[in-house]
């Protein structure tokens, strides 16, 4: 049985058509392509990191936030 046609559109203007087995290959070497680079991948780790910082960040100023609002409450007190 031979493979029907697929009909697939390249850049919103050409039409062209290829087989479910050549299409089969372009996707494989698509994956294959995208695994291998590595162009892009400094960005998502960018913005891990800075996703990071920005999660410990708020850590550290909602507990240091508690402690100063304390700090402030018992001079407050004692100038009282």
């Amino acid at each position: 049985m031979e493979d029907a046609p697929v009909w697939v559109m390249r850049r919103g203007i050409e039409i062209d058509t290829i087989s479910h087995t050549e299409g089969n290959t372009q996707m494989k070497n698509l994956f294959v392509r995208l695994w291998k680079e590595e162009e892009g991948q400094d960005l998502t780790e960018y913005g891990l990191l800075l996703l990071f910082i920005a999660l410990v960040s708020i850590a550290v100023v909602q507990g240091l936030g508690s402690v100063i609002k304390n700090v402030f409450s018992n001079a407050s007190a004692s100038l009282s």
